[in-house]
């Protein structure tokens, strides 16, 4: 009985890395990539079946008052819909989906080197669904910029830096 409550204990702990459902909806981590050049935030390969967008947005994570870009499903308009391990580029438009830059009264966003960003997806039915992931912007030995994966807890309370 003893060694029970040990287990179970250490598999919520495992679980709970990854995801956190509420009354208030899911919170889950999500991973950061590049693609052509620009972050991309990606849905963990191990999540449920398909995730279909609401909104994006893409903010700064370390100002008062960030600098911001973000997009929204239109009223009456189809979600895209994601599937595990796809990825959402930085400043695409898809169809159905309207720029919130304007609505929003923020800075627009450039991605400078070593800033915080947050990236973060909502589902379109579920508008508390959300994966997250927190990043910083470096330069490559070749120039190019990296975008480095914070590690964090789910509840956006304690971060870890990235490894070089």
């Amino acid at each position: 009985m003893k060694y029970t409550v040990f287990y179970l204990f250490g598999v919520s702990l495992a679980l709970g890395a990854s995801a956190n459902a509420t009354s208030f909806g899911r919170k889950a981590n999500a991973d950061i990539a590049t693609i052509d050049n620009k972050p991309a935030i990606c849905l963990p390969n191990k999540e449920s079946p398909l995730f279909r967008l609401g909104w994006v947005s893409l903010s700064e994570g370390d100002v008062r008052n960030p600098a911001s870009w973000g997009i929204a499903l239109r009223e009456g308009a189809k979600p895209t819909v994601l599937y595990p391990g796809d990825c959402f580029v930085f400043g695409t438009v898809p169809d159905g989906y309207e720029s919130d830059d304007l609505k929003v009264k923020a800075r627009p966003l450039e991605l400078e080197i070593n800033r915080i960003y947050i990236f973060r997806l909502s589902d379109a039915y579920r508008p508390r669904d959300t994966y997250a992931v927190i990043f910083s912007v470096g330069r490559a030995a070749d120039g190019t910029l990296e975008y480095l994966q914070y590690d964090r807890t789910i509840e956006y309370g304690g971060l870890v830096p990235p490894r070089h």
